[in-house]
């Protein structure tokens, strides 16, 4: 099955940046120039497509601009629609001539297309429609896109046509059925350019230029094009001692509270605390794996660590994180997932590096950017599951609670991308608000999964099956699980596709901890071919060379400043974040020394001048 695109001398805009979408999507694309005579044609359109089973983009201004401006005619109509089994109609305006278009192939059905209202209106995805808009079934957010977004008026009732997504009165996305054809009409005027730089933009912003589109191919091409194979979610809780109680945090409440919502919380555990355990919070993780775990969070977790440039001071760092970690594991048990989520939310390129060479599944943060770097993430990037532009290690991005809505939900899982969930101790004082988000996540995606951070990520892939039966898994985790659930062998193709530059040479493949040969290597990625019996589940995992070195010993200075910074931080946890007054005062002498720093600062400037 192929999208078939029309274009005369060369592809419109908006559609040379669907083609680019629907590729982006491992959709096959087939350009096809027309000429005015021929598109009345039926024995042109059967050699187009024999078989029938194709899908036509269908641009208004295309056939318009073929026609020569004539009026449309209903033979070209018929044949459109018996000629293929999907046609997609988009990029309209409210010339007469698309007019007419939608409503001659909606046979009437959507009359006139028209400007939105005003800005406040919201999208209001349909109840049913999870078949085609999956987790942004029955949600409703906004503002409206004003200068992108057109809107069908309804002619009359038919119950083939199927509202998608509405806007006030009106439908900006509907799909309607006729005999053996299936239309879907999308209102937006343009398409997303998968290299546009958005960043942290809120989803309204490129919402109606992207989601619709990617709903539609979806839906058209099914297992052809690239799908999230999972839906994952894990809650991370930052920075806190396995103790009984911390700052607000009360285990023992903690893992009722876990229970009842049905969540998975993973401790962002800092290694300089390998020995300040508690050994009830130590047997309580272990009687609770489905609801509790561990996973790196920094070395010492202090300031900036790893925003680091230096890979000697890096690799030692890690080194001893790793060390740390491992007698942690022998003395109770309990692993710790090799995953990093970046203290203060602070890293560098070069920490991305050498978290590879040394293995490491992957990193979590809730800024897209290294530190000293800022840059913007593109639309590209946020349409999987990780990023991957720093060394092709993987970056999977987390939110704040309170930065968590139902449709920030749906776009992660439209995109493959686990809902992470960053909180602290002190997102404690009011737990109900945890159980309300945690609930707020099964209602958006009932069947999710809540797992460890390392299932999570191991499971974020995309996948699509080829002619030959073959499951291809795009993996973006270093290490990633393929599960065969079916009733018979499956032969599975998993690559790891290179972004950017890729300084750090891999050492070779493993399949459940063992050498595995039959991997393939180069400049697009790294391929891995295997044949899973029924029921059979594996890890493959990617092993590189570390090629930095490393020091013996941070020093007494750097470990005497992280004793000293870790206890503060506990006390300012533990007894000024829980006092309303001490708190107060706190931060006012925060502030003040912030002040003094700023004025020291300054005079320095001035003489210096």
């Amino acid at each position: 099955m192929k999208l078939v695109v029309p274009y005369i001398g060369e592809l419109q805009a908006e559609d040379a940046r669907l083609v680019r979408l629907a590729t982006f999507l491992g959709i096959c694309c087939d350009p096809l120039p027309l000429e005015g005579s021929e598109v009345h044609c039926a024995d042109f359109w059967e050699k187009v497509n024999p078989d029938r089973l194709s899908c036509l983009l269908v641009n208004p201004s295309v056939f318009k601009k073929c026609l020569g401006e004539s009026d449309l005619p209903e033979s070209l109509i018929a044949v459109l629609r018996s000629h293929f089994a999907y046609l997609i109609v988009h990029a309209v305006s409210t010339d007469p001539f698309d007019v007419n278009m939608v409503s001659k192939l909606s046979q009437g059905q959507l009359q006139a297309i028209g400007q939105i209202e005003r800005a406040s209106q919201s999208y209001e995805i349909a109840q049913d429609a999870k078949d085609i808009c999956g987790a942004f079934s029955g949600l409703h957010f906004g503002p409206v896109n004003l200068a992108n977004d057109l809107v069908f008026a309804r002619g009359y009732a038919d119950s083939a046509l199927r509202p998608l997504i509405s806007i006030g009165k009106h439908l900006f996305m509907a799909a309607s059925r006729q005999e053996r054809t299936e239309i879907l009409f999308l209102g937006a005027k343009e398409v997303a350019e998968l290299d546009d730089q958005v960043g942290d933009a809120p989803l309204t912003e490129y919402f109606s230029r992207l989601v619709p589109h990617v709903m539609a191919l979806r839906h058209i091409f099914g297992e052809e094009c690239w799908r999230p194979n999972a839906d994952r979610a894990t809650v991370i809780i930052d920075d806190p001692l396995l103790r009984q109680n911390y700052g607000f945090i009360n285990f023992d409440s903690m893992v009722r509270l876990a229970r009842e919502y049905n969540f998975h919380a993973t401790v962002a555990f800092i290694p300089h605390n390998f020995r300040r355990s508690s050994p009830r919070v130590l047997k309580m993780f272990r009687d609770n794996p489905d609801h509790l775990s561990l996973c790196f969070h920094g070395n010492d977790h202090t300031g900036a660590e790893l925003a680091s440039s230096d890979f000697i001071r890096l690799n030692t760092m890690l080194d001893a994180a790793e060390r740390r970690m491992g007698i942690f594991r022998n003395r109770t048990g309990l692993d710790c997932r090799r995953i990093m989520v970046f203290p203060q939310g602070n890293f560098s390129v070069e920490a991305m590096l050498v978290l590879k060479c040394r293995n490491f599944e992957a990193a979590v943060n809730t800024v897209s950017y290294p530190t000293d770097e800022p840059v913007r993430i593109t639309i590209g990037e946020l349409m999987q599951p990780a990023v991957l532009r720093y060394g092709s290690f993987p970056l999977f991005l987390r939110r704040r609670m309170d930065n968590t809505q139902s449709h920030d939900i749906a776009f992660s899982l439209l995109s493959g991308r686990p809902v992470l969930i960053v909180t602290h101790h002190d997102d404690f004082q009011r737990p109900q608000l945890i159980g309300e988000l945690a609930t707020r996540v099964n209602g958006v995606a009932p069947g999710i999964k809540w797992s460890n951070l390392a299932s999570a990520v191991r499971n974020s892939t995309l996948t699509r099956r080829t002619p030959d039966g073959t499951l291809h898994v795009r993996a973006f985790s270093c290490a990633v699980q393929i599960d065969n659930d079916s009733n018979r062998a499956k032969r599975f193709s998993v690559e790891w596709p290179r972004s950017y530059n890729e300084p750090i040479a891999i050492d070779g493949v493993l399949v459940d901890q063992k050498p595995y040969r039959n991997f393939h290597a180069n400049e697009h990625g790294i391929t891995v071919a295997a044949d899973l019996a029924s029921g059979r589940s594996q890890v493959f995992s990617l092993e590189y060379r570390n090629p930095y070195k490393s020091l013996a010993t941070l020093g007494f200075g750097w470990n005497a400043k992280a004793y000293l910074r870790r206890r503060l931080s506990e006390v300012r946890d533990n007894y000024l974040s829980r006092n309303r007054y001490l708190s107060v005062v706190a931060r006012k002498a925060q502030r003040f020394a912030s002040t003094l720093t700023h004025r020291n600062l300054s005079k320095k400037q001035n003489v210096l001048l």
